[in-house]
């Protein structure tokens, strides 16, 4: 039996192991995109991360080559889990009731004899638990992509843009079929385009990653000779893809990933830059060309109940996220610096909730992913996000200054995608929604270099080598 140790750097990254990836992520974005809501789909992509986990335990180097997955992402996964896992420990009385916030459960137990028992640092153990168990398929997402090499990537870069696309033909099929039909999953009827989503600010930011998937795997084609290596059929593929994934976007009627768009067609005109050779002129002409299509844009908005629906989201005078701001950020300092434990965030709102600003319906989330995780995780949770967002600036950064073109590309679609998660998530909460969170772990893995990878990666075309 050969040693793999001596095996060709080639060959230490076998074929099932970017089909497994890729086969997760399409499971992540189908199944993750419920929320609390819809737990068994949840459940269901838990059990597939825990099932991969070990087979590849059972069969290494098959899956997931251990081996390959670099230090910095042990390290994001170790910081992720490390809180929860903590808030999970037992206290004892002396440690527990010192906590910020406690007196009233203090009183509670005592009432029944129990204010001396051990308990955990969470208030609420059990959600805390679940919140850990929901971390697991962004996680293995994180340290499947970050022990790829080139070519798994690039099956990842082209996964994420074909379920783009069965996403957009699933939400053209959902608002031609009406409110009540069988096609919109989750029990959501709105006349939005959700796709496999829940919630339509989750799929606008579905399609804003997949928007800039688009670029990438037009390029890609292009080394493959499938297409002509020319500036006009690249950029007109390109435009016409970009511009069904823009038209998609804007169908979600998510405000917040409509104002975003600028970043992925930013990140798109930088992929496609070789090709494109811009001077001041251009740019001025697509300047030109870019207001006339908004003014175009408002025109046909004016005779188009949908678009008219779309601009009508644009009205922010019953806006409730201020007042939920408000009352989540006096949980955060209620409980500060320990918060109520991951998972806590809703019980411990509604506790201090201002009547006068009671929602309809009960409140889901904060609004705010990192207010949410300032109330649930306290400093200690914002420590461990700053020290992972600095680990990824840098490999950002280090990627970037990349002499590979390809190496370049892929991390300004990485950095553009957590780019775009992270200002959605001041307003909203994507990294909540498991689907998003597998998307975002997996452009974090595409900063991380594997360990020993033989493979390199053949740099784009120059624009000299194009004309």
């Amino acid at each position: 039996m050969r040693d793999r140790t001596m095996m060709p750097a080639t060959m230490r990254v076998p074929l099932s192991a970017p089909l497994a990836a890729s086969a997760f992520v399409i499971a992540a974005i189908a199944l993750g995109g419920g929320g609390s809501p819809a737990p068994l789909p949840e459940l269901i992509l838990e059990l597939l991360a825990f099932g991969l986990i070990a087979l590849s335990l059972l069969l290494p180097w098959v899956i997931i080559d251990w081996q390959r997955v670099p230090q910095t992402a042990w390290r994001i996964a170790a910081l992720t889990t490390l809180v929860p896992l903590l808030q999970l420990i037992p206290l004892p009385p002396i440690v527990w009731h010192a906590l910020p916030a406690r007196d009233l459960e203090v009183r509670a137990l005592a009432l029944i004899g129990s204010d001396d028992t051990w308990r955990t640092w969470s208030m609420a153990p059990s959600r805390t638990l679940s919140s850990l168990l929901s971390l697991t398929p962004p996680l293995l997402a994180l340290l499947m992509t970050s022990a790829l090499g080139q070519r798994g990537r690039q099956w990842l870069i082209f996964t994420i843009a074909a379920m783009t696309l069965a996403s957009l033909l699933l939400g053209a099929l959902q608002l031609s079929a009406g409110d009540f039909s069988s096609l919109h999953f989750y029990g959501v009827n709105v006349p939005m385009l959700v796709g496999f989503q829940a919630n339509h600010n989750a799929t606008a930011d579905l399609l804003l990653i997949g928007l800039m998937a688009v670029p990438l795997v037009v390029v890609e084609l292009v080394e493959r000779r499938i297409i002509p290596n020319r500036p006009v059929p690249v950029i007109a593929i390109a435009a016409a893809g970009s511009a069904v994934v823009v038209l998609g976007v804007v169908l979600t009627a998510s405000r917040m990933g409509i104002m975003l768009l600028p970043i992925p067609l930013v990140a798109t005109l930088w992929i496609l830059r070789p090709w494109l050779a811009m001077n001041p002129r251009r740019i001025a002409y697509g300047l030109v060309a870019l207001v006339a299509l908004v003014g175009l844009g408002v025109l046909v908005a004016r005779g188009n109940p949908v678009l008219e629906a779309v601009v009508a989201r644009f009205d922010f005078s019953q806006e409730l996220r201020p007042q939920l701001w408000r009352d989540g950020l006096y949980v955060a300092q209620k409980y500060f610096p320990f918060g109520v434990g991951m998972g806590d965030f809703v019980p411990a709102l509604i506790a201090d909730e201002r009547l006068e600003v009671i929602w309809p319906s009960m409140p889901n989330r904060a609004h705010n992913d990192f207010l949410e995780l300032a109330c649930e995780a306290g400093i200690f949770g914002l420590a461990a996000l700053s020290a992972i967002s600095w680990t990824l600036a840098r490999a950002l950064w280090t990627r970037l200054r990349s002499s590979q073109a390809r190496s370049a590309a892929l991390a300004v679609f990485a950095g553009a995608s957590l780019a775009i998660l992270s200002l959605h998530s001041l307003v909203d909460y994507p990294f909540r929604s498991m689907a998003l969170a597998c998307l975002g772990a997996v452009c974090a893995g595409l900063l991380l270099d594997p360990r020993q990878s033989g493979e390199t990666a053949s740099a784009v075309p120059s624009a000299g080598k194009m004309r």
